[in-house]
């Protein structure tokens, strides 16, 4: 295909030559030759970097898979020795730095950028010019359109019938410039519809050869940046739970009312049984804090909100994962108590904020369906904005999906209710499957925040486009969460989208920093 490009290249500068060999006059000419000029750059400049980079994503596929070959435990570190890994100066130049990133952050134990952040489309995009090269059909088809006019203007302006001779010579002239007209319109057109025909599959070819690039990286050399966390927390939570067993014991814990002393249910786990006196002292003991996760304005990059998450800061271990305890306190019923105890921190820091000046976003809150069936949520937040004296609208409530998909009644009660006060809510884990949503009526929340790890085509142009064209027919708003690389966010744009978070614009941070954020600090 790479070698049909090039002829195809080959073929339309030669046929802009023997255009222009073949033009009826000097006017044909010199639109002929500028539009030769305007697709020779659009060869040089974008075309042909375009190739460039398709072949240097070929050799990174195979340096991979020579990596692949040697015996050692670290693919990565095969790769990092070798030396002009794309052959090609532009992808080396990204690689290296890519390279230089990892490096700082395996030192520090960070999760490890996707290599999306460095090598995608956008930022090859860029460096070949593809706004620009894109003008160029348009810009030729408009010379073609120009040329049309100049020849029949130049055809007209010659017309007269005083005398026969001057009527001949009227018809000639007024046919020499059709000539002109149609031979530049259609020169136009045919150099116009072969550039862009070159270029669309240059450029699909790269797009194809880059995301097997990719994939193949993430396979075989460093996972996504979700997939590490996801392995962090399953590891660190098997880490948890054998440090706890080695901890002293207390008597144990009752699920119904969370007292020490009371028998522990037969049906725990053993997880469960090590875990639950510890997060009981952790309550005790004020160890439950929440993080903020920013939420983003996607076209300025400006905070215009944020989540609270939970984390246990525990006494002897420091920070617990959420991954380590959640599911406990989900299957036991005990996370009313733990959400409420956040719930009330959130609203006590909103009123210091406005206490010392600051002007407070909008923080959002996550309510289960547990949550939702067991206490009458619009009430708690009706007081609390009455004890905190704060607006409804610095606070957000976001309702599990599954929430409204299993119990809706009860949720779309609650949902009118909160919305009636004030509060904005959202439907929070949409995975882009209108469908189930659409069997719930009345379902009246401001807006589905689209979570891009549930999403199937979180990768897909296509596959978002067509979320969010659905989302306008139903005149709803989405918002997302899970941008975990640099070619989601842009994706995203390109759909509309102007609302979202996740770890690529920011991880979820203590609340001072995040104040330093709201207030001009630093962004991370």
């Amino acid at each position: 295909m790479r070698r049909l490009i090039y002829i195809l290249v080959v073929f339309i500068l030669i046929g802009g030559i023997i255009l222009t060999a073949y033009a009826p006059d000097d006017v044909s000419t010199v639109f002929i030759v500028m539009m030769e000029v305007i697709v020779f750059a659009g060869v040089i400049l974008g075309i042909f970097p375009v190739l460039q980079y398709y072949r240097a994503l070929e050799t990174g596929l195979e340096n991979i898979e020579r990596a692949l070959e040697v015996q050692t435990s670290s693919t990565w570190s095969v790769m990092a020795q070798i030396e002009d890994f794309f052959h090609q100066r532009t992808m080396d130049e990204l690689f290296h730095d890519y390279q230089e990133k990892v490096q700082i952050q395996r030192e520090s134990g960070q999760v490890l950028t996707d290599i999306e952040d460095y090598l995608n489309e956008d930022v090859l995009a860029l460096r070949s010019w593809q706004n620009i090269i894109a003008q160029i059909p348009g810009t030729l088809t408009g010379l073609g359109i120009l040329g049309t006019f100049i020849g029949l203007l130049i055809g007209i302006r010659g017309i007269g019938f005083s005398s026969v001779e001057i009527a001949l010579t009227s018809v000639q002239t007024l046919l020499a410039g059709i000539q002109v007209a149609f031979y530049t319109s259609i020169a136009g057109m045919i150099l116009s519809l072969v550039f862009n025909i070159i270029y669309r599959i240059s450029w699909n070819m790269l797009r194809r050869n880059l995301g097997l690039f990719v994939d193949e990286f993430h396979k075989n050399v460093i996972p996504p940046v979700g997939d590490q966390i996801r392995y962090r927390d399953q590891k660190q939570a098997k880490q948890i739970t054998e440090l706890l067993e080695r901890l002293p014991k207390n008597q144990g814990f009752s699920a119904a009312g969370g007292q020490i002393g009371g028998a522990a249910p037969a049906q725990n786990t053993g997880n469960e049984q090590v875990l639950m006196p510890q997060i009981l002292d952790g309550l005790r003991n004020g160890e439950f804090i929440f993080y903020l996760q920013s939420k983003y304005d996607l076209n300025t990059r400006k905070v215009i909100g944020g989540e609270a998450l939970v984390r246990w800061n525990h006494g002897k271990l420091g920070m617990v994962s959420p991954a380590v305890f959640i599911p406990i306190l989900e299957s036991n019923g005990y996370i009313t108590k733990l959400d409420r105890y956040i719930w009330e921190s959130v609203c006590a820091s909103i009123r210091r904020w406005i206490d010392s000046g600051i002007r407070p976003v909008p923080l959002a809150i996550n309510a289960t369906k547990t949550d939702v069936l067991a206490m009458d949520i619009a009430s708690f937040f009706e007081e609390m904005i009455k004890k905190y004296r704060i607006p409804p609208r610095c606070l957000e409530i976001e309702i599990a999906e599954n929430a409204y998909l299993e119990s809706p009644q009860s949720v779309l009660e609650a949902e009118a209710r909160l919305r009636q006060a004030g509060f904005r809510v959202i439907v929070d884990g949409f995975n882009g499957d209108y469908i189930s949503l659409s069997a719930i009526e009345s379902l009246s929340a401001d807006i589905l925040k689209l979570d891009l790890r549930r999403f199937d085509g979180r990768q897909n142009q296509g596959a978002l486009n067509a979320v969010f064209d659905q989302a306008r027919k139903l005149k709803m708003s989405v918002a997302v969460e899970g941008i975990e690389s640099m070619e989601q966010l842009s994706m995203l744009r390109k759909c509309g989208c102007s609302e979202g978070q996740g770890f690529y614009l920011s991880k979820p941070l203590p609340l001072e920093e995040f104040e330093q954020q709201i207030t001009g600090g630093s962004s991370k």
